[in-house]
Order: C-alpha cells, then structure tokens, then sequence
C-alpha cells in the first residue's frame, strides 16, 4: 500500500469521477479495506467534508487523505480493527481501534477537537450513516 497508493494513483482514480469523497474512499476498486466506520475518521481528520465532490478537492486535501488513511490503517491494524457488535479475530480476541474513535457513533457529543467543541452531526450519505463535526470538516 505504501508505494502503490500515492498521489499520482489518487488523481489518476479521480480524474473525471464525479462522486463524493466518501464513496471513493469505500470503493474497494480504489483502496480495498476502507469501509464506513475508516472512511468517517479519515475524513474527520482530514478536515474534509464526506460529501464534497472529488472534482472539488485540492491537491494539499488529496495529500492529508493519503496519510491519514495510512496512519488510521495502520494504527486500525495494530489494534486488532475495530469490533463491532460480537465480532472477533479467528483467534478469539476482539479488536480495541473502536474504543479510539473521533466521530463515527458519536452524534451528539463534544468534537474532540479541542479548538472546535461543536457537536458531532449524523446523516446518510449513500445509504450509510455518516459522522461529521460541520464545523471542523469543509
């Protein structure tokens, strides 16, 4: 992933698409292993809006979406994914990466942004519940 999903292949992706950042994101053709609950938190740390269109984003905005999805991956991984409901690896043990969530789940409480302290907002973006803080992602 690391050599593969780079900037060059982000824009290429986008190139005439005319589709909202989150949809992108869960497209597993673009980047396989990004579901809702990743594509909420990339975002949300990105400061980027779930339903701006691609064609809109700028270049420094497709630079922050290509880390943060390598470091929420990454650090996803490292914590055994994200347990929802009973889910558990093969081996039993649950994932803990649910319990270092930002927005996904939280409608209704603090931004932990800690220069925002707006409130988490719940919509629906392709049938699919979207967490957002309004005034931190644009």
């Amino acid at each position: 992933m690391e050599r593969l999903f780079n900037f060059i292949y982000f824009k290429n992706y986008i190139k005439g698409r005319n589709r909202v950042i989150k949809d992108v994101l869960m497209d597993q053709k673009f980047v396989s292993g990004i579901g809702n609950i990743y594509a909420n938190e990339i975002l949300f740390f990105c400061k980027v809006k779930p339903s701006r269109n691609v064609r809109k984003l700028k270049d420094f905005e497709l630079r922050k979406i290509i880390h943060h999805t390598k470091k929420i991956l990454e650090n996803a991984i490292k914590l055994g994914g994200s347990s929802i409901k009973n889910f558990s690896s093969a081996n039993g043990k649950k994932g803990s990466f649910q319990q270092h969530f930002y927005v996904y789940g939280k409608k209704g409480q603090l931004c932990l942004n800690i220069s925002c302290r707006s409130r988490i907002i719940k919509s629906t973006i392709s049938n699919r519940a979207t967490f957002l803080c309004s005034k931190c992602q644009k």
